[in-house]
């Protein structure tokens, strides 16, 4: 695998990461190890699904759910370093871990969560599988809560984009400097809690549009969301959340 090229970054952004909750670092990861990783990617996708039919019993790996037409639709597998080396020899590259580093505070990061999403419908037969029913949306929320339960108070996650991450693919929105206020949650049945609209109003969002091989960093505490993906291509990540202390264990 050809190894990314993570060059150090500036105070500059630094303290940009840390007024704003985020950075956009374009071409951090070279073409022929996006390439590897869409690759993998879909073949981890075709056989966790061809599993999940010839066995017609759900995989704990998938997060999936139905349409409001009824097409099966898969979020995300988790974890995937396990299953895809491309995935593992990424998340451990010493110059990425460099960088979050250097915005942890923490000389060797840990890492802590990792999962491909897809953002996809999938042509299988599901008739077997009692599933929710919702949209395509990933509705505004942040993940810190959920860490801090598992033991990991502070966390940073990473997106490497292997995909053109456009507005109509679903780009990831983010409310900058929400991560440094109370923000409230409000629970619901299927989708875990969100962000109620008065806490991250639509017109304070950025939207992150960037090109594969894009790396998208950002605070687990700033609040962000992303929409359905109607451009008619992939849109594939691979993200990866980092702590700056050993506990807990990746999964």
């Amino acid at each position: 695998m050809t190894s990314p090229l993570a060059p150090a970054i500036s105070a500059q952004q630094v303290d940009r990461f840390a007024s704003h909750g985020y950075l956009v670092l374009p071409d951090l990861i070279p073409a022929a190890t996006i390439q590897e990783l869409r690759v993998e990617a879909d073949d981890l996708l075709d056989q966790r699904l061809a599993q999940m039919v010839a066995t017609r019993s759900a995989d704990p790996r998938v997060t999936w759910w139905r349409l409001p037409d009824g097409t099966p639709y898969v979020l995300k597998v988790k974890p995937v370093v396990d299953l895809s080396p491309t995935a593992a020899a990424v998340a451990d590259d010493s110059r990425l871990c460099g960088v979050v580093g250097d915005l942890l505070g923490a000389a060797i990061p840990t890492l802590m969560d990792n999962k491909l999403m897809f953002k996809r419908t999938v042509d299988i037969s599901a008739g077997w599988a009692t599933l929710p029913v919702l949209g395509e949306e990933v509705r505004k929320h942040t993940d810190a809560a959920y860490y801090a339960a598992r033991g990991y108070p502070r966390v940073l996650t990473v997106a490497v984009c292997l995909d053109p991450c456009t507005a109509a693919a679903g780009a990831l929105r983010v409310w900058p400097g929400s991560h440094r206020r109370s923000i409230e949650m409000a629970p619901t049945l299927n989708q875990g809690p969100v962000v109620p609209d008065q806490d991250a109003p639509d017109d304070a969002a950025v939207t992150l549009v960037a090109k594969p091989g894009t790396v998208l960093i950002w605070d687990a505490a700033l609040v962000h969301a992303s929409g359905p993906n109607t451009s008619g291509h992939p849109r594939r990540l691979l993200v990866l959340g980092y702590s700056p202390t050993s506990a807990g264990r990746s999964r």
